[in-house]
């Protein structure tokens, strides 16, 4: 020990502890994660941070600590402040001064910030938002010239548009410090040169840092100035960046992008099948009507003609003319007619015409009593009713043949059904005292009265033991038992046949 050195006591050596470390360290900036969160009432926060080796204590006062943004334990923050020793305790701390999220925390703390005041300026507005062309001629792709998400893209629109819709790649890195100012780079290219007509901006998914280049500012910025539609396709469908906001249309994926700038070839084809099917009903129409048209006209015409009206002054001549004709020969044929009934009744007059007629009538009678003979009649009658008796006979029989049947099936079914023919083949029915039925060893015990029915007679029965079902004894028992036999005593009385 060197005795001249002057003696300090506990409060100075931890000042001048305090001192050297706030002189020699200045401002430190550390990140770990928040244990032992404690907050007091007086507004100023105590909290440990630690990493896998360490840990160190924090305190963060209460002017500071309404700058800082929330925070709670577990949470990965990044802390900035000055070293020293807490001189009360000797205890080494860090006086925080700024507190904010470390990692994809901080990453998201800055894109809430600016998704927030690209908002409040009108970046997001709909109706700043241009729509898409109805039929894309040109299409421009922004992504990475050696990523699979060229691929996905090429084949979204070649499976669509087979006619291979054209495509202008403007390569980009889609990840990294460089990728913002690339594609800001390739939006005002694409926009000077107004060579396509829709601008496709996409990547594959990744974690936030992955995706930072899409919530840049500058990024956003381009993307609304940019006088070309934007489409965006970033990451997956729960994948959201600034970018998405602003484009013009965001799809979930970059698959999805494609589809919704490229022609459905399959869809267009339908289409063109629909308006084809149309046109061609419209051009039939209209090709049946002016036929009509031309029809009547052309009949209205022929109307008209001098010769067809010559034609029908020619007919109606000729029908007047067999009207006249048929007038003659009516009349003749009456005058006719008339002179044959004076004949006939002339003729009519003379004896031999009235005995002639007088033998015709006796004739037409003597016939008439020919057919209407009753013995006739009733042999007739009587062969339909021995048919119908026949008829009825065959039916009764054939009843009587299926009923009998039915009953000798019913009456098998009964037999089949009996209890009393399984009795005949050795078998009891067994009953306790109050007439249940015994199913079950377990049901009766040692010394019950059992009450046995047989196929002649019935017995009273007093149990001597019991064999539930699966024990070995029980087993044993219905290997030994022979059927109608039973190991129980018989009882003192016997009914019915004393067979």
């Amino acid at each position: 020990m060197n005795d001249s050195a002057a003696v300090l006591t506990v409060a100075q050596l931890n000042q001048c502890a305090d001192g050297l470390l706030r002189d020699g360290l200045g401002s430190v900036r550390v990140e770990g994660e928040v244990s032992n969160l404690r907050r007091y009432p007086s507004g100023h926060q105590y909290f440990s941070l630690k990493d896998e080796n360490a840990s160190v204590n924090c305190v963060l006062f209460r002017g500071n600590a309404r700058r800082a943004a929330p925070f709670a334990d577990g949470d990965a923050v990044q802390v900035g402040g000055r070293a020293g020793i807490y001189p009360a305790r000797g205890q080494f701390q860090i006086v925080v001064e700024r507190l904010e999220p470390a990692g994809e925390g901080r990453l998201l703390a800055a894109f809430q910030r600016l998704k927030k005041q690209l908002e409040a300026e009108g970046l997001f507005d709909p109706a700043r938002k241009r729509p898409l062309p109805a039929w894309t001629h040109r299409l421009g792709v922004i992504t990475s010239a050696q990523g699979d998400v060229r691929h996905d893209i090429e084949r979204t629109l070649a499976r669509r548009f087979p006619l291979l819709l054209p495509v202008t790649l403007y390569p980009t890195a889609v990840q990294g410090a460089a990728a913002a100012d690339q594609i800001v780079a390739a939006l005002e290219r694409a926009g000077a040169e107004q060579a396509v007509d829709v601008l496709l901006l996409a990547r594959g998914g990744g974690s936030l840092e992955d995706l930072q280049a899409f919530n840049e500012e500058n990024v956003a910025r381009a993307i609304a100035a940019c006088p070309i539609p934007v489409v965006t396709g970033v990451g997956h469908e729960s994948d959201v960046t600034i970018a998405d906001f602003v484009a013009d249309l965001r799809a979930s994926t970059p698959t999805a992008a494609a589809e919704a700038v490229s022609p459905d070839g399959p869809a267009l084809r339908q289409q063109l099948g629909e308006i084809r099917a149309r046109l061609e009903q419209r051009l039939e129409r209209r090709i049946t009507t002016d036929r009509a048209r031309l029809e009547a006209l052309a009949t209205r015409l022929q109307r008209r003609h001098p010769r067809q009206l010559l034609e029908r002054h020619d007919q109606r001549l000729d029908e007047q003319r067999e009207r006249l004709q048929r007038a003659w020969r009516l009349n003749h044929e009456r005058a006719e007619q008339r002179v044959h009934r004076a004949r006939l009744r002339l003729a009519g007059a003379s004896p031999g015409a009235r005995l002639q007629q007088a033998r015709l009538r006796l004739e037409h009678l003597h016939n008439r009593l020919q057919h209407q003979r009753p013995d006739r009649d009733l042999a007739a009658r009587r062969e339909h009713l021995r048919r119908l008796q026949a008829r009825l006979e065959g039916t009764t029989r054939r009843q009587l043949d299926a009923q009998r049947r039915q009953f000798e099936a019913s009456r098998r079914q009964l037999r089949s059904l009996d209890p009393t023919a399984v009795l005949q083949r050795g078998y009891a029915i067994l009953a306790t005292e109050a007439g249940e039925l015994l199913r079950d060893a377990a049901a009766v015990s040692t010394g019950s009265a059992v009450h046995a029915r047989l196929a002649r007679g019935s017995l009273e029965l007093a149990v001597t033991g019991t064999h539930p079902q699966g024990t070995d004894a029980g087993a044993e028992s219905d290997r030994k038992a022979a059927p109608g036999t039973a190991s129980n005593r018989p009882a003192s009385r016997s009914d019915g046949d004393p067979s």
